[in-house]
């Protein structure tokens, strides 16, 4: 009886997790959904800053001098990792991504400034020797980005500001297809100039000639600026929708694993069960053979 019982509970503790396994993907699943959608409502957003860097550069060419990095060895990183675990090697391989790529960069000008968005990466970058400046939690939903992302932007001004860093580079996480993701780097600073000389020389779109209402170089500080914010927005999305793809991943495994064990518990109780009907029958019959042989 004890055996049936203790066979009974694990049933029920193994159904239990199984349903909340299933419950952690279907979130990974919407919210994946959540941020690609996030990321595509961006595309008009990025294309009106084109226009706005276009008609700039068309207007005052000479203002593209102000892009060009100032000559530097001061230069930093951002990383994008997660808070939270369930996701499989997430932040392991992001850290791999990016040793491989700062330890060539670090030979020749010197340890990088570091900043991490999700506080699980910090632990396996300190293990390979980064000591990170800054941690930045991730935010826990589409609408929290912009904060985050003034966080990001505000330390990258910092860096330019107090230390001279005139490069800076991203790296983190985007999905590929299905649940698979890659580690990516993109460069936030300097800004491509070649991006920047296609803007200028591309047609303008229309016959009306845009107005500006700003000094030049107080609006390329600001389309700069949001041009960092657009980029980290992308950053932070990709990456979210990197780690909701990597915990759907482990999920899926997961439940592979608890409906194996699932099975194998309901075959043992049920065998349990069996055996105690076939003991109770034993019992009778002996019962009634012990009555029979009595003369009762």
């Amino acid at each position: 009886m004890a055996k049936r019982e203790v066979l009974r509970r694990r049933v029920e503790s193994t159904e239990t997790l199984q349903s909340v396994v299933q419950t952690m993907k279907a979130l990974a699943t919407v919210r994946i959904g959540q941020v690609r959608r996030a990321v595509k409502a961006l595309d008009a957003s990025a294309e009106t800053l084109e226009l706005a860097f276009q008609a700039l550069l068309r207007r005052e060419p000479e203002l593209a001098t102000f892009l060009v990095p100032v000559h530097s060895d001061a230069w930093a990183a951002v990383l994008f990792g997660s808070d939270h675990g369930l996701c499989g090697p997430f932040n392991e391989r992001l850290a791999r991504h990016a040793h491989t790529r700062l330890e060539p960069l670090a030979e020749r000008h010197g340890p990088p400034r570091l900043m991490v968005a999700g506080r699980r990466l910090r632990p396996r970058l300190a293990a390979l020797g980064y000591d990170v400046e800054r941690v930045v939690r991730l935010p826990g939903s589409v609408d929290a980005i912009e904060e985050a992302v003034l966080q990001v932007v505000d330390q990258v001004e910092a860096w330019q500001r107090d230390h001279g860093v005139s490069r800076v580079l991203v790296m983190h996480h985007r999905p590929t297809t299905g649940v698979a993701y890659r580690p990516h780097t993109l460069q936030l600073l300097p800004l491509d100039l070649e991006w920047l000389r296609e803007l200028r020389e591309r047609p303008w779109p229309t016959n009306r000639l845009p107005m500006l209402g700003l000094e030049g170089e107080e609006l390329l500080r600001g389309l700069v600026r949001q041009q960092l914010a657009m980029l980290l927005v992308r950053a932070f999305a990709a990456s979210q929708a990197a780690e909701n793809a990597a915990r759907l991943a482990a999920m899926e495994s997961a439940e592979s694993n608890v409906e194996e064990r699932l099975s194998e518990l309901r075959h043992a109780a049920n065998l349990e069960r069996q055996n105690a009907v076939t003991e109770e029958l034993l019992d009778v019959q002996a019962a009634y053979q012990a009555t029979g042989e009595s003369g009762l």
